[in-house]
């Protein structure tokens, strides 16, 4: 998947919650690895609603993330 499509959906997302990521960071490589996996896992799925997921667990520091 494109990286900076990825990147620019999950900062737009983390505005919601008034945080950011940047593209080097640890966080950003874990939610882009996550949203390829569930992706790949499951390609029926709709990328702005695995990203919004993906972006709420990290947020809420949830264990399924």
């Amino acid at each position: 998947m494109d990286r900076k499509l990825i990147f620019k959906m999950i900062q737009t997302c983390l505005k919601q919650y008034n945080e950011s990521v940047s593209m080097n960071s640890v966080e950003f490589e874990e939610m882009y690895e996550k949203i390829n996996l569930q992706k790949h896992e499951d390609k029926e799925s709709d990328l702005h609603d695995i990203v919004n997921d993906v972006v709420y667990g990290y947020i809420t520091d949830s264990p399924y993330f």
